[in-house]
């Protein structure tokens, strides 16, 4: 399946032509995007993959048919240290606007997914990792995206990452811009809801009455009502996951639990495809820190 870029607009890098002039005008970076990506030193996030052929409703990823699960993925990010440099390519600052990306950021793999087929439990084998925000100046949200490569194909059944490069991208907000538009969505339902009433209403009227002038001044009335309820913005609000669980980071940030899995051909404007979902869990870097010395502990008897 086959999903829009992250950013799809390029930019010259020697002669300014009028129109890259203008671009370079509206795709400046949000003034606090260094700081956002500097306070995630040590974040630790834990993922699960749920891969398959993918369906997307309301904007939101619904896995169908053959399910491949990937369980216990534990990343920590750090935000104060550039990736190495053959880290995995990434959307943003290997893209066509890396102005728009805080840079690739260095990704620690504390501990390898595994999944289960036939053969037992298999573990996944991820390389290169590197992670990075990408957030437009103004824009009310940006993208916390996670690149690997990896070694092998990753199969069960029909689902499957295959081997190469792929991401993880999850939405993000600032308190304010969350709060923000949690109020515009509550307006925007508060007026989609008068309109299907007041529609209901006048459907109803129009079928009672006999009177052929009120039974055109009813069905224009619920016309009107069908487009107040178009123009009040519901539809694209319904689409946003304003009410999903949040994981609170650093810098007053909110992360969005439910984000995508996806890969691309190399090239600026080659497609996307999508894999599946990846649902992320806020875990504590205390813990993280003893379940590492256990294992090294393991290792000296």
């Amino acid at each position: 399946m086959k999903i829009s870029a992250l950013i799809i607009c390029a930019i010259g890098a020697t002669a300014v032509a009028p129109s890259s002039a203008f671009l370079s005008l509206i795709n400046k970076a949000d003034p606090s995007l260094t700081k956002y990506a500097e306070a995630q030193e040590d974040a630790m996030l834990k993922i699960h993959l749920d891969i398959g052929q993918v369906e997307m409703k309301d904007g939101k990823p619904l896995i169908t048919g053959n399910r491949l699960g990937i369980d216990n993925l534990l990343l920590q990010l750090r935000g104060k240290e550039s990736a190495s440099p053959k880290h995995a390519s990434l959307p943003g600052a290997d893209g066509p606007n890396p102005q728009l990306s805080s840079g690739p950021k260095s990704l620690v793999v504390v501990n390898q997914g595994s999944y289960v087929d036939l053969a037992g439990t298999q573990r996944v084998n991820l390389e290169d990792g590197a992670w990075e925000m990408v957030w437009r100046s103004n824009a009310r949200a940006g993208a916390l995206i996670c690149a690997f490569n990896l070694a092998e194909e990753v199969k069960r059944n029909d689902a499957a990452i295959p081997k190469g490069r792929f991401f993880l991208t999850f939405p993000l907000w600032t308190s304010e811009s969350l709060q923000d538009l949690r109020d515009r969505k509550a307006k925007a339902e508060e007026k989609a809801t008068e309109a299907i009433e007041r529609h209901a209403s006048e459907v109803r009227m129009m079928q009672e009455t006999n009177n052929p002038l009120m039974k055109a001044l009813h069905f224009r009335n619920a016309c009107k009502a069908h487009e107040d309820l178009d123009y009040s913005g519901y539809r694209s609000y319904q689409k946003m996951p304003l009410e999903r669980d949040m994981i609170h980071l650093e810098g007053n940030l909110h992360l969005c639990s439910l984000g995508t899995i996806w890969t691309k051909k190399e090239g600026w404007f080659a497609d996307h495809e999508l894999l599946g979902s990846a649902r992320a869990f806020q875990d504590d870097l205390a813990k993280v820190t003893g379940v590492a010395d256990k294992k090294i502990s393991n290792l000296h008897p």
